[in-house]
């Protein structure tokens, strides 16, 4: 699965997080089943239903050797994931902010600062097989809108928040079609995959 590819959990009224940016009920499939499945490059087991685990064993499996670009308000929430970032490659966030003070933790995965969104993918593609994994809805939405996006995950979950974080809440311009690719009904849970197509 080569490309730039963006996955979220979103609740059905298209929030993927709560104004404070904690989840909520958007990651309880992640451990509603009883099929381990374990993160690449982080210490976390999931434990899931059946086809959720096919899914996001796949998943995974394609992410291995990929770089990871966030912006800065998600590395700041998870605290730099300790310096072990999804997918356990280098990492690349996108700030104009210097690094704050201690970092990069040099044993572990590498972080680069980068100050604009481009930059950051292109360095992320040439530190990795290729593929990218981004973070953060503001990122997504900044890939979309400079045609650098090449795949979108959604992981739907049947609830409503009604207020927060939204997958995509500036997508410029609509020059992006979406393909469907795969749909997956997991427990609690909807799989959809899609291809961006650019007019």
């Amino acid at each position: 699965m080569p490309g730039v590819v963006a996955s979220f959990c979103m609740s059905l009224d298209g929030f993927v997080a709560r104004p404070d940016d904690s989840v909520g009920p958007l990651f309880d499939w992640y451990q509603a089943g009883d099929v381990e499945v374990p993160m690449v490059g982080y210490p976390m087991t999931f434990r899931v239903a059946p086809a959720s685990a096919q899914y996001l064993s796949t998943f995974l499996d394609s992410v291995r050797h990929s770089a990871f670009v966030c912006g800065r308000r998600v590395f700041e929430h998870t605290h730099g994931w300790a310096g072990r970032p999804p997918g356990g490659g280098a990492a690349f966030v996108v700030t104009h902010r210097p690094p704050p003070a201690g970092w990069p933790a040099d044993h572990l995965a590498p972080f680069m600062f980068c100050a604009d969104i481009a930059s950051a993918i292109e360095q992320a593609k040439a530190a990795g097989d290729g593929t990218v994994g981004v973070s953060g809805p503001s990122i997504a939405q900044q890939c979309l809108n400079l045609g650098l996006l090449d795949e979108v995950r959604i992981d739907l979950v049947p609830v409503l928040l009604g207020t927060g974080v939204r997958y995509f809440e500036d997508s410029g311009t609509g020059n992006a079609e979406l393909e469907q690719v795969e749909v997956v009904a997991g427990q609690g849970v909807t799989h959809l995959r899609y291809r961006v197509h650019y007019r």
